[in-house]
């Protein structure tokens, strides 16, 4: 690979754009495609790229890598003929939608040898990361419990349930701290309208040495939360992604005592360095694809991710 690192963005709606803002302002967005040939004309206006067609975007021997930031229901067929023509590829979450369809991606990426990303955008965050960083160290003792709630209102997807729109954040995070796939899961889910799966959903997921946890994720609420907890035996850790950087992550020291009675303590507010988790994910996908190592959220934790989705799916 010659050092001009050359990658096409495919996709420029509302979150495309920010990736394209980000890889334009680290230097490496070279062009952009979009089906709706408006908007991504005046995209690659703005920056000042050729438009390519589809096909040329996977041919040009110049284009190392390719962003795929289109619906979900394109990212199995956009992936499989980026990766035959020996591109690099990151896949805007969730992967795919179903797991055979993960399988062969994966495996195509393995036999080519090839990077391929999926954007667990979370994975990212500094508060998550600092959060990761005190469990290793027992902040909060035995972890016992997690729970995460995502919810918010509308945005509602025709052809993905709310649980590849908004779970697969929560199932990741989870899985980077259990280290293990659930051997049980519960669901409960709400269907209200005209999609293809649920639009609010409560799971328990089980795992092996007794540890549980619990996800809400619903795009009908007509509030919004983003919250994700950890409950341990000396305490709990809040991360709330609605609040401003000095308190997006709490350390909450109040326990159950051995007599079932509450031991309430004051609040701890968690430092942390502000930072754009998305900046952070694309510079992860571009140091592995000049280093070649695998990223953080690479396809085989993308794989765990759709597994847990699939045991999900199977028990609405």
């Amino acid at each position: 690979m010659s050092k001009k690192l050359n990658i096409a963005l495919v996709g420029c709606g509302n979150w495309g754009k920010n990736i394209a803002r980000n890889l334009h302002e680290m230097g490496y967005l070279a062009c952009i495609y979009d089906s709706n040939e408006k908007l991504s004309k005046k995209l690659s206006d703005d920056y000042n790229l050729p438009t390519f067609e589809l096909n040329k975007i996977f041919k040009d021997k110049n284009i190392n890598a390719i962003v795929i930031a289109s619906p979900a229901i394109t990212h199995k067929d956009l992936s499989i003929q980026a990766l035959k023509n020996d591109k690099d590829v990151f896949i805007e979450k969730p992967f795919c939608l179903s797991l055979h369809d993960a399988k062969r991606i994966s495996e195509l990426a393995t036999n080519r040898n090839r990077i391929l990303m999926i954007g667990h955008l979370l994975n990212y965050h500094n508060a998550f990361i600092k959060m990761k960083e005190l469990l290793q160290k027992e902040k909060i003792g035995i972890l016992q419990n997690i729970r995460a709630n995502r919810l918010a209102f509308g945005a509602m997807r025709s052809v993905e349930s709310v649980i590849y729109d908004l779970s697969v954040h929560d199932i990741s995070m989870i899985l980077s701290i259990t280290q293990e796939i659930p051997i049980d899961v519960n669901v409960q889910s709400i269907h209200h309208h005209n999609n293809i799966g649920p639009d609010a959903i409560s799971v328990k997921l089980s795992f092996s040495k007794g540890l549980t946890a619990l996800i809400n994720s619903d795009w009908m609420c007509p509030y919004k939360e983003h919250k994700f907890s950890v409950i341990g035996t000396k305490g709990s850790l809040i991360f709330d992604d609605t609040k401003t950087w000095s308190e997006k992550l709490v350390y909450n020291p109040s326990f159950i005592t051995s007599k079932n009675t509450i031991e309430p303590l004051p609040i701890e507010k968690i430092k942390i360095q502000a930072n754009e988790p998305l900046k952070s994910e694309l510079k992860e996908f571009i140091n592995c694809i000049y280093s070649r190592k695998s990223p953080l959220t690479d396809h085989n934790e993308a794989m765990k991710v759709q597994t847990v989705m699939d045991m999900i799916d199977k028990k609405i």
